[in-house]
């Protein structure tokens, strides 16, 4: 048994040529919309990818000068320094040596403060006046000081005491 040689006919010819030439011609307008596509994509993508950048960008700048404002801020709201001094209305009967020991004995006292908050030393400054003014402080030649507090600065990390004493017996 023989297949009809239906090639030979023009009619079919035409059809599979037709039909050869749509697949070639669906294909490469596949091929084209489908990089175009891609492309369009890829385009996007890339676009995107920059923005992410520079939002990084604006992002670790921000947070970087955040994050020295804070350090800075944190500076000024914790206590760095303690100075006590003897108030100009205090009595010249005390010796400049025992003012001298009587300024780093309550500078020691109070050394437990240095890096505390400031806010905590403002609310507690009445106790922190009680604690000084109610301790006798003691020298090496065994008389006794009582220590009263003229004045309390605090500012900027700083507390200053200016003080007055005298010799308890």
């Amino acid at each position: 048994m023989r297949i009809p040689p239906l090639y030979h006919r023009k009619g079919y010819q035409r059809f599979f040529a037709g039909v050869a030439i749509g697949f070639i011609i669906g294909w490469a307008f596949f091929l084209v919309q489908g990089g175009l596509a891609h492309e369009r994509l890829i385009h996007k993508l890339k676009e995107q990818e920059l923005k992410i950048d520079d939002y990084k960008k604006k992002n670790e700048i921000l947070t970087s000068d955040d994050e020295k404002a804070n350090e800075e801020l944190a500076k000024k709201f914790k206590l760095h320094e303690i100075n006590v001094r003897f108030s100009s209305t205090s009595s010249d009967k005390i010796s400049n040596l025992t003012k001298l020991h009587l300024t780093k004995a309550v500078e020691d006292d109070l050394e437990h403060l240095i890096g505390e908050d400031t806010e905590t030393i403002a609310k507690s400054h009445v106790l922190l006046e009680q604690a000084i003014e109610n301790k006798p402080f003691q020298l090496d030649d065994e008389q006794k000081y009582e220590v009263k507090i003229d004045h309390l600065f605090l500012y900027a990390g700083n507390l200053r005491i200016f003080i007055s004493a005298h010799a308890v017996e």
